[in-house]
């Protein structure tokens, strides 16, 4: 018996988008943009993109991180595929979406193409967002936390010289939970990338060791 089978000719785009976050005073933040045009125009979004035809995703990410707010050179992590059919109201669009930690200070967004806005937003206070991007946020937010419980990634944050309990109160401030305090020493300590140094705190009681970091060993353990 032969069997006749329609083809799906579906054809679908395929984006990147982008949940860069940013710690600053205290308070983890997110980078969101507002759109000028339909569909969702005057909704705050991740900043995202279309892939190009030949370009890899993580390509299409940076690309659309430096066409659309000026922001480039960051550390990304994939998340997730998005494939839900309805997930966009005009056509049909797959997204993978990634994640980045950064210091605000260092990156000032500026709205391009079609945004109207490119602004930082503490996490707590993230406005209903367009397409179904409050599920990418959270799903971006909670694969940070988990990648910041056994990888170094927020030593970028803190300045050139440090001391353990900025290291601790800086991971504390963006997990918002307290650290034991020797658990949290014998870990980073036994990274090869922190390098103690011959200074001290001034000023601070106790005059605690001040630590540096190694560059290339931290990028080796990031990519490790």
């Amino acid at each position: 018996m032969n069997i006749r089978v329609t083809p799906q000719t579906s054809a679908a785009a395929h984006t990147a988008d982008c949940a860069v976050f940013g710690f600053s005073k205290g308070e983890l933040r997110v980078l969101l943009v507002q759109r000028a045009v339909e569909p969702f125009s005057g909704y705050w979004v991740l900043p995202g993109g279309a892939m190009g035809d030949e370009e890899r995703l993580e390509e299409t990410a940076r690309r659309v991180l430096l066409e659309l707010v000026g922001v480039r050179d960051l550390y990304l992590q994939q998340v997730a595929t998005y494939s839900d059919p309805v997930r966009h109201p005009v056509r049909r669009v797959v997204t993978t979406s990634y994640y980045a930690l950064v210091k605000p200070e260092n990156h000032t967004p500026i709205a391009r193409g079609y945004l109207s806005e490119a602004a930082w937003h503490k996490l707590t206070e993230v406005p209903e967002l367009g397409f179904d991007h409050n599920r990418l946020l959270q799903d971006a937010h909670h694969r940070l936390i988990q990648h910041l419980r056994d990888r170094p990634l927020a030593f970028d944050l803190l300045p050139e010289r440090f001391t353990l309990t900025e290291a601790q109160k800086l991971y504390e401030g963006i997990l918002g939970e307290s650290l034991d305090r020797r658990n949290f020493r014998r870990k980073i300590l036994a990274y090869d990338f922190l390098i103690e140094t011959s200074e001290k705190r001034a000023g601070v009681k106790g005059g605690p060791i001040l630590y540096r970091l190694d560059r290339s060993a931290l990028e080796r353990e990031m990519n490790g």
